[in-house]
């Protein structure tokens, strides 16, 4: 026969696994959009570099619009640290 404190402890301890269970799953989700933005930051990085090396190539004015283009995507590039740190965080804390 079970107790009321027997019954109560079974659905704790179900309680704490689903929570565990989630934050496991967290994590995991938080991992994966740190290492997207990540990819994302250094595709920037690449196309910043090109523009960069264009911008080098180009006369007048098509060189100033590679040179803000590049400016454009290297913000871009920090943007994309700035998330991948912030999921990183996310999937540490769990």
């Amino acid at each position: 026969m079970m107790t009321l404190h027997m019954m109560t402890s079974e659905r704790d301890g179900q309680a704490r696994q689903g929570r565990d269970e989630y934050a496991v799953e967290y994590a995991q989700t938080a991992g994966q959009q740190a290492a997207f933005f990540r990819e994302q930051a250094e595709h920037h990085r690449r196309q910043a570099e090109q523009a960069r090396v264009f911008a080098d190539l180009s006369p007048g004015d098509d060189g100033a619009e590679q040179n803000r283009r590049a400016e454009r995507l290297e913000t871009l590039g920090r943007h994309g640290d700035t998330m991948a740190a912030a999921f990183e965080a996310r999937a540490r804390r769990l």
